[in-house]
Formats: structure tokens, C-alpha cells, sequence
């Protein structure tokens, strides 16, 4: 991995890069996903004026225009966690709201300096002034200003905007709100208290899972909710992990729903093995026959793309996703899905 230079990284600056990536990954899907329930979470008075009927529109791509510029301090890359959403609202009109998500922890500069030019750029493109969130998801610098504030010679600027702070949150009422949003930002509450405690993030993974499959959300939310709380505990032990499968084997045998990604990847493992080893085994056997009988090599290289393309029908019937087809197959994307038509 390179850096933005084009200058290689090490692996501890490598492996920070990727985190980044995949937190900052979350918390645009999660946003994307929950985008209300975070709205009225964070700013009460604008989720009040909404018309939640509606879907927002994100202007990902007028932002990344607006926020072009050179200056790394500001923006030297796309920044996959920045939003400009077009809320609309019950009355007809709509509203910016800039969303801004601050996951760098210690570092990532001025957070306020960068919530003012964020507004500025915005301002001057759209003539309008957006309501504005940052969302921090992790540590901040102590004694950080929760505002932008500026004196020049009597000219004074100050600047707020809403701010919500994860570390900061009541993880008790979080866990009893009956926003859906609260029950994630909770665990990564959790998660950034306890780093490297994995029994503790699983322990609080657990409450949140169970207290998650008592509420009477609908099936998907529920899903998608169990898979955030998975995604921002992100547990590494092998053990933790196979407990936390265990848990929602357990929950789906009990009709709640609870088939998240960890599951999905466990059993999609197994059934993956279960049907590799029975093809393997009977083309096998076929194979044996044929090149017992002809005494060719051409019928051992027939069994082994025989194998392949059974192996590929098996999994394009339990709906497997083209790239993980690929992957197990060795064939190339292009063709698997011109078997598919």
C-alpha cells in the first residue's frame, strides 16, 4: 500500500490506513442506512421539519467538487464519511445539512477550522447556509474548541454546529432509547472504551444483541442493526467470534431475527466445504473411472473443469454473490455471469 505521494507505507501505517478505511466505511453505510433515526438523534428541531416520507438526496458528487482543494490540513483526499444530504421537508422546501465524521481520533487537524471551511465552500456554491453536524466517533485532543471562533481587528466571526460526541454518550440510555441509531453508537461507545478488552466488547456485544431481538423493529432493521453492532465492536479473537455465532444460531432458532454478516460468513464457509467435498468426491470418482478406462490424461483435466463448473451451478443456486463465486472458482467474473444469462 502507497500513500497519497505514491510513497510505500509500513505496515503499522498500512494497517492504520485500512482501519480508517473500513471505520470510515461503516459510518457512511450506517448514515446512509439510519439516516433519520441519526437525525433525530443529533438535530431534534430539523428531524421535527422533515418530511421522513421522503429519502434524502446525497450530493456525494457536488461535494467532492466543492471540497476540492490542496490543502492537506482541509481535504486532501476524498473523504468517504463527509455528506452534503438534501433533507426534504413537510412544507415543500428542503435543507443542507452538512455531515461531517470525524473517526481520526487523536489527530485529523482543527476540527472546527475544518467545520467553517466546510460551511464557507458550501455557503459560496449554494448560496445557502447548511445545518451542520459532526458526528465524532473517536478520541478527540483535550481542551479542543467545540466551536470556530475568530477576532480580526473588530471583526469577529463564531461559528457552532451541532455536535455528537460518542464518547461522551449515557450508554444506558442509549441502550434504552427506542431510537435504533442510539443501540450502535452505544457500542462503539463501548468499543472505544475498551480497545483491547475483547471479552468486555463481546460481553457488551451480547447485552445489546439480546436487548436488540426483544424489540419489535422490523426484520430487516433488525438485521442491518445486528450487523453495525458486529461491525463497530469489530472483535478479532477467534473464540469471541465463534461465541457470537453461537449467540445468533441461538436467537435465529428462537424465530428472531438475527442472520448478520459473521453468521452468514460461517455458514457460508460450510456449505461452501460441504459442497466442495461432495462434488470433489463424486467428479472424482468419475474422473478415476474415465482416465481408468481410456488410460488418458484428457479425461482428468475434463473431471477437473467438470468440477469447476458444477461446483459454480451449486453456488449460483444458493445465490451466491458473483465475486465470492470467483473466488472460490478461479473463473473470471465476466464468465460466470455469461453462464448466468
Amino acid at each position: 500500500m502507497r500513500d497519497d505521494e505514491g510513497a510505500p507505507l509500513c505496515n503499522d501505517e498500512a494497517q492504520e490506513r485500512q482501519d480508517r478505511f473500513d471505520d470510515d466505511s461503516m459510518w457512511k453505510d450506517l448514515i446512509e442506512r439510519f439516516f433519520y433515526p441519526l437525525l433525530e438523534r443529533a438535530i431534534p428541531s430539523l428531524y421535527a421539519d422533515a418530511d421522513t416520507d421522503r429519502p434524502p438526496r446525497y450530493l456525494d458528487k457536488e461535494f467532492r467538487d466543492i471540497l476540492n482543494t490542496s490543502d492537506p490540513e482541509i481535504h486532501s483526499s476524498a473523504h468517504a464519511a463527509d455528506f452534503l444530504i438534501e433533507v426534504p421537508l413537510k412544507r415543500g422546501a428542503s435543507k443542507l445539512v452538512l455531515l461531517h465524521v470525524e473517526v481520526q481520533g487523536q489527530g485529523g487537524g482543527n476540527l472546527p477550522e475544518r467545520m467553517f471551511h466546510y460551511m464557507s465552500l458550501i455557503y459560496a456554491h449554494h448560496r445557502e447556509n447548511p445545518a451542520a453536524l459532526a458526528l465524532v466517533t473517536g478520541r478527540r485532543p483535550a481542551g479542543e474548541a467545540t466551536q470556530y471562533e475568530v477576532d480580526r481587528s473588530g471583526t469577529r466571526v463564531v461559528y457552532s454546529y451541532n455536535r455528537l460526541v460518542v464518547a461522551e454518550l449515557n450508554e444506558q440510555e442509549s441502550g434504552e432509547s427506542g431510537n435504533p441509531i442510539d443501540l450502535v453508537l452505544a457500542a462503539a461507545k463501548h468499543a472505544l472504551a475498551f480497545p483491547k478488552d475483547e471479552l468486555q466488547k463481546f460481553r457488551y456485544l451480547k447485552k445489546l444483541a439480546l436487548l436488540l431481538s426483544e424489540r419489535n423493529w422490523n426484520p430487516k432493521d433488525t438485521r442491518d442493526l445486528a450487523n453495525f453492532l458486529e461491525r463497530v465492536t469489530r472483535l478479532t479473537d477467534p473464540k469471541l467470534k465463534a461465541k457470537w455465532v453461537e449467540l445468533q444460531q441461538e436467537l435465529n432458532e428462537e424465530g428472531k431475527v438475527m442472520y448478520v454478516s459473521l453468521l452468514e460468513q460461517h455458514l457460508t464457509q460450510k456449505i461452501t466445504q460441504e459442497v466442495t467435498e461432495q462434488v470433489t468426491q463424486q467428479v472424482t470418482e468419475q474422473v478415476s473411472q474415465e482416465a481408468e478406462a481410456r488410460g488418458e490424461l484428457k479425461g482428468i483435466q475434463e473431471g477437473r473443469q467438470e468440477l469447476a463448473h458444477d461446483v459454480l451451478m451449486k453456488l449460483l443456486a444458493l445465490n451466491y454473490p458473483i465475486g465470492e463465486i470467483a473466488e472460490i472458482t478461479g473463473l473470471p467474473e465476466d464468465e460466470i455471469r455469461s453462464m448466468t444469462n
